[in-house]
């Protein structure tokens, strides 16, 4: 058993291919830290830019949230690395099993997701 948190090194820097990750489990939605600096800076140039220029893409909540969806698919992929390899992926957080939220899932996952 290997523990790690998401955002981390290990959640989105080394390669668990093949028997060397076989299950993921995220408890929760992980969220930037709403007091970083940076992230308060980004949300509010984000939200300015989108409303000097309404074709800008995200305003800051918008990619707020963006972010804790590209890092919980982030964590996924450890276990998934390849067309061949397996493993079991627990998403223990209702905000997963919301069917608007599911768009925010890689493409290839969302099909397969069971709720229980």
């Amino acid at each position: 058993v290997f523990v790690a948190v998401c955002r981390g090194k290990v959640a989105e820097g080394l390669d668990f291919a093949d028997a060397y990750g076989r299950a993921v489990i995220i408890t929760g939605l992980p969220f930037p830290s709403v007091g970083d600096p940076h992230v308060i800076a980004k949300k509010d140039y984000q939200t300015a830019a989108a409303r000097v220029d309404k074709n800008f893409a995200l305003d800051g909540n918008t990619w707020y949230t963006l972010e804790a969806w590209r890092a919980a698919n982030q964590a996924i992929g450890r276990v998934i690395r390849h067309k061949d390899d397996f493993g079991a992926i627990i998403l223990c957080d209702d905000r997963f099993g919301v069917p608007s939220s599911e768009k925010y899932l890689s493409s290839w996952i969302s099909p397969l997701l069971q709720k229980h």
